[in-house]
């Protein structure tokens, strides 16, 4: 009876206790399409404050037509940002491949994934529009130690059942709304048969809705661990949280770029 309505959770680090360390490090970059950024951050913003915060006192309907249209707000957001960082943090790939460390690229946007590919053409790719042949294929040669140094992957398509314990390093070139997304990805890495340190590298535009969601994708890692800990946890909606934030006087934004 006592299944039936709760489970027991068993951590990775007590069932895996040999497995080497993982850490999350942020990069701040700059954005190339400051003046772009900026204006839509403004408008966007703007028509933020124009709609009711809580929308829970709404009609049923037309609250999920204005959380749809929040939603799609912010992702026009978020592929402002991603395209405009991608200059940059193309340079940071390049520099880190210098090291004759492989790296793992994951990226939500499929014109990110595509640029990438395009700047470093020798790379491999696990895709969403890679066959499971190619996928396969892909994995393999990137286990080898003679194989190409670079996958890009796709954040979702990429991100369970593949292992690719060959990088100790991981980069993250846009965010995802779900914490376990990344966590996920990830694990690609840090997974049996990982011998070293794992770093995944967070690679943000500062000053920009990169740096309001990583916040947003801490906290709810927080609260999904402190949830299946069994620990109360009382928190307002997250992409609320996001909105809160972007319609503050300014947004609060602490992050310098370094590259």
């Amino acid at each position: 009876h006592l299944r039936r309505s709760c489970f027991v959770r068993r951590l990775k680090a007590d069932v895996l206790p040999q497995l080497p360390a993982k850490r999350q490090v942020v990069v701040p970059v700059s954005l190339e399409n400051e003046r772009e950024y900026r204006l839509a951050e403004r408008d966007v913003v703007a028509w933020l404050r124009e709609q009711p915060l809580d929308l829970s006192e709404l009609e049923s309907k037309v609250a999920a037509a204005l959380r749809a249209e929040r939603l799609a707000q912010l992702n026009a957001l978020k592929r402002l940002a991603a395209r405009g960082k991608l200059g940059p943090a193309l340079a940071w790939i390049h520099d880190f491949l210098e090291s004759d460390e492989a790296l793992v690229v994951f990226a939500g946007h499929r014109e990110v994934q595509e640029l990438v590919l395009e700047r470093f053409p020798d790379a491999l790719h696990i895709l969403g529009r890679d066959s499971i042949a190619q996928r396969e294929a892909a994995v393999q040669a990137f286990q080898d130690p003679d194989g190409p140094p670079l996958i890009v992957c796709s954040t979702r398509a990429a991100g369970q059942g593949i292992t690719l314990t060959r990088a100790s390093n991981v980069a993250f070139l846009d965010l995802d709304w779900t914490p376990a997304v990344h966590d996920q990805a990830e694990d690609r890495c840090h997974r049996i048969g990982q011998h070293d340190a794992v770093t995944a590298w967070y690679l943000l535009a500062a000053q920009t809705i990169d740096e309001t969601m990583i916040e947003l994708i801490a906290r709810k890692r927080g609260i999904v661990g402190a949830v299946t800990d069994g620990r109360e946890v009382a928190t307002e909606a997250l992409v609320e949280s996001v909105v809160r934030e972007l319609r503050g006087q300014p947004p609060r934004r602490r992050l310098k770029s370094v590259a």
